[in-house]
């Protein structure tokens, strides 16, 4: 089967997106299907050296913290190249310009097209007390809401992550469609800590400074909608009466300096820690550094960062999000917490109870056998192959 991934942010740019898109891609390859990415151009001086990714002018995005971005305007033009491509089925990945050149594509070319919702963009300016971005988010809302209603209703499928996401668009959005539930599969291997010798991931501790420390871990953007402030907050609280304990933060993004600037306030420097970027294909030794992982964002719609943390044999730390109900049994793989003080107590808790902390590691990593690469694939070629038929049949009608 030939498929075609329409997605306006793809590697080397780091982020959920990117990271589910060229998952999914490996997944399917392995069954033997051809994937094409279909995406703008990369980032400056950046040179694309797999011919299967199809880069498409495109021109940069000047804001703070979406360097490397770039749109593409006059999508319709492109439409001789994914002619060319022969393509059995579209799926679409973003609701910008790729994922209407998706559509226009699917509808034009008679090419029956699948959509995933994988970011709920709205939520992104809910921290921000500007008035002018309050006011620029009510009209995203609302063009947000229509567009995803265009994807839906124009697409022979929805897929979504989890029921929170389903829950979100039928019931809060009022849009109906075809839709499924799939967690999103990725490749877990780099992230299990038989794949690190002990002689490696002691000499990082080693180079880091934490041997003997207990580590907590955060992976991922630095940015609003994460929260991150909210966790240096409460590890300060915590690390005053544990001062054996550090705060790893790997990762970089627009509130970096915020967050420094706020360890520095609080003076924990010499507990919290900013490893800043890391490669992807090189970040599963840096999830051996810790003893537990924390989140305190509520607006994930996937949470592929506690799927690695939690096959990194990592308790998790989260605050309470429908996203994650079914991946954390509280108590048993990890906690929930809703207040700063119960994710205090949690941390002392695993501090003082080494063993208690080993055997929420151990179920942690045996929690998340769903998402398998193998398993998920199987499920979407299932999906491509109704929206085939579906389309066939809408033919054979007309």
């Amino acid at each position: 089967m030939k498929i075609g991934f329409f997605t306006d942010t793809y590697l080397p740019i780091i982020g959920g997106i990117p990271i589910s898109v060229k998952s999914h891609k490996d997944s399917l390859e392995k069954l033997g299907h051809k994937i094409y990415i279909i995406t703008p151009q990369g980032p400056k001086n950046y040179e694309e050296k797999d011919a299967s990714i199809i880069r498409i002018k495109g021109i940069p995005i000047p804001f703070k913290g979406i360097e490397g971005h770039r749109v593409v305007l006059r999508f319709k033009k492109y439409l001789s190249l994914v002619k060319d491509l022969n393509l059995d089925i579209i799926h679409i990945h973003t609701e910008f310009p790729m994922g209407k050149l998706g559509i226009y594509a699917s509808q034009k070319l008679n090419i029956p097209s699948v959509y995933t919702m994988n970011t709920m963009h709205e939520y992104f300016f809910n921290k921000s007390k500007n008035i002018g971005i309050k006011i620029f988010k009510l009209f995203f809302i609302l063009a947000n809401r229509k567009a995803l209603k265009k994807f839906i209703s124009k697409t022979h499928s929805t897929i979504v992550p989890t029921h929170k996401i389903l829950t979100l668009l039928e019931k809060d959005y009022n849009i109906k469609g075809k839709y499924n539930v799939v967690p999103t599969g990725i490749n877990l291997e780099q992230f299990y800590s038989q794949n690190h010798s002990l002689e490696e991931i002691q000499a990082l501790k080693v180079k880091f400074n934490l041997v003997n420390d207990f580590v907590c871990l955060y992976v991922g953007r630095l940015s609003p909608e994460k929260d991150i402030s909210y966790l240096i907050s409460a590890f300060a609280s915590f690390c005053q009466n544990h001062p054996q304990s550090k705060f790893v933060i790997v990762g970089d993004g627009p509130e970096k300096k915020a967050l420094q600037k706020q360890v520095k306030q609080l003076q924990i420097e010499n507990n919290v820690l900013f490893l800043g970027f890391v490669p992807y294909d090189n970040l599963g030794i840096y999830y051996q550094l810790g003893n537990c992982f924390l989140s305190a964002s509520l607006f994930e719609t996937q949470g592929l960062t506690f799927v690695e943390a939690m096959a990194s044999s990592l308790v998790l730390l989260a605050r309470h999000d429908q996203a994650l109900d079914g991946l954390i049994d509280n108590g048993n793989n990890g906690f929930f917490y809703h207040q700063k003080e119960e994710l205090i107590n949690y941390l002392s808790l695993l501090y003082n109870d080494n063993k208690k902390t080993k055997t929420m590691s151990m179920n942690a990593k045996n929690s998340i056998l769903n998402y398998d690469q193998t398993s998920f694939a199987s499920k979407m070629i299932q999906i491509y192959k109704e929206a085939i038929k579906t389309n066939k049949e809408n033919n054979n009608h007309n």
